[in-house]
């Protein structure tokens, strides 16, 4: 898409590879100090590539600050299988993006047939674009176990480097590694930053049901195969991190696992899943609900899963955007947006402040109106209006629709303020708090919404009691 351009990338970054199981998600996640990267003791459980921008200095005892950018990738089974050759097309991506790769080896299961394969396609990629390898030789978690490394020269990647993340050996091996990695940021010619940038970035969590089309999504964004596409339900597990700029706006946007039916939900994998899908979330300024246009015309309808994320949604008070991909499916009639449109209102009812955009990933058609419709709820979410100008609007207000009379003692409402925004806040004053009735407070958000073009993101109510005169 023309407006839109990749992030360029001022870090030293840093690719893991390596055979599936040995360690190469525990590694990342020590040393970027959280668990970013499912680890599960199963083979293949990571696909795509996860980043993160870490100051290594966390482990070093010095002060100055040393920032680096490192890939997590998936385990290379070098299999014919399209998901397979997928995950490989991932991690060899990794390969051309970095600037180093540590190549991690498990030490106790000796060299390896894939280890050998691995060896073999570093040396391949980076044949015309030479660029350092660091070979890591995992699980070694005590230093009687050091001599199992020696085996690993013959890999052919110099002396390989003991590494323990989880034994007692960590500290030192850790230091082992910041020492070699400095030594080949120093040889680079190229001059990196030091510190990561702090302009504020818009943060847009992609959510949905699997196979609705949300990795596909985000490559038609991007331009490139940032996330794995496939058939399988559930081939996204981590959320993904990518960066973009559009219309000279820095975006964030993270892709999540499908939230399947919670009879679906099983093993510590997919409830991990589902927590680092919630956890975008509350990352995020903006959702973007993608739904799948032609599910829509079946006996299902709005399923319960996109009840559930409408839901939470609107419980962490985010901004939203609803997608409906694959709309090049869809047999067009007359009117025939307008009633998907109330079809989505009606079933949505948490997020009906929500625009409405119509997209094909597969072709690419509108996906940019998504990144427009993102800055324009945005603007919503972070709108503030002045007392004078509000409390203008609520006496116009208040004489069209007053408070329903509630006992003895007359709820008596003294003005209105804005108090925060992310989302929009009010706070309204009144005599008796309990008094007033969320149909009124429905009544007051609907003329905001109108007045000051709320669209697309939540209002929160704060109720005061105050003793003030009406204004």
């Amino acid at each position: 898409m023309k407006n839109v351009q990749t992030k360029p990338n001022k870090l030293f970054t840093i690719a893991i590879v390596g055979a599936p199981n040995v360690g190469k998600s525990t590694f990342f996640n020590k040393l970027i100090g959280g668990r970013r990267s499912i680890v599960e003791d199963q083979p293949g459980i990571t696909r795509d590539k996860i980043y993160a921008d870490v100051n290594l200095a966390r482990w070093s005892d010095e002060d100055k600050d040393f920032f680096v950018r490192i890939i997590d990738t998936g385990g290379l089974f070098f299999r014919e299988e399209s998901l397979f050759q997928g995950v490989q097309r991932q991690a060899e991506s990794s390969i051309e993006e970095a600037d180093c790769i540590i190549f991690v080896t498990d030490a106790r299961a000796g060299v390896t047939t894939t280890d050998t394969l691995v060896a073999k396609m570093l040396r391949e990629r980076t044949k015309k674009n030479p660029k350092p390898v660091i070979l890591l030789t995992n699980k070694i978690d005590s230093t009687e176990l050091e001599t199992l490394s020696a085996e690993f020269y013959n890999l052919g990647f110099g002396e390989p480097l003991a590494f323990s993340s989880l034994g007692t050996t960590f500290k030192r091996s850790v230091n082992d590694l910041l020492a070699r990695i400095q030594e080949v940021v120093k040889q680079d010619k190229d001059e990196y930053e030091s510190s990561i940038e702090k302009n504020p970035q818009l943060r847009v969590v992609i959510l949905g049901k699997p196979n609705v089309g949300k990795s596909s999504l985000l490559n038609s964004l991007v331009g490139y195969e940032r996330a794995l596409v496939h058939d399988e339900a559930g081939t996204t597990r981590d959320a993904l991190d990518t960066e973009l700029i559009y219309k000279d706006k820095e975006f964030l946007l993270i892709d999540t696992a499908g939230l399947r039916r919670k009879s679906k939900v099983y093993g510590e994998l997919e409830r991990f899943s589902v927590d680092r899908t919630i956890k975008g979330l509350v990352r995020a300024d903006v959702a973007v609900l993608v739904m799948d246009a032609t599910a829509l015309s079946t006996i299902e309808g709005v399923s319960n899963q996109e009840k559930k994320l409408a839901s939470l949604i609107q419980s962490r008070f985010k901004a939203c955007v609803i997608v409906l991909n694959k709309w090049d499916l869809i047999e067009k009639t007359e009117n025939i947006f307008d009633e998907y449109n109330k079809l989505i209102k009606y079933h949505l009812k948490f997020v009906d402040y929500a625009p409405v955009v119509i997209t094909s990933a597969s072709t690419g058609q509108r996906v940019e109106n998504i990144l427009e419709q993102c800055l324009k709820v945005n603007e919503s979410y972070n709108r503030r209006i002045s007392t004078g100008l509000l409390n203008n609007v609520f006496r116009e207000l208040t004489t069209i629709h007053e408070p329903a009379k509630a006992g003895a003692k007359d709820l008596k409402i003294y003005y209105l303020t804005q108090v925060e925004t992310k989302p929009p806040t009010f706070a309204l004053f009144v005599n008796e708090p309990k008094k007033v009735k969320e149909s009124y407070l429905r009544f007051l958000e609907r003329s905001l919404r109108q007045e000051f073009d709320f669209e697309g993101t939540p209002i929160k109510w704060v109720i005061k009691k105050s003793q003030k005169k009406k204004v």
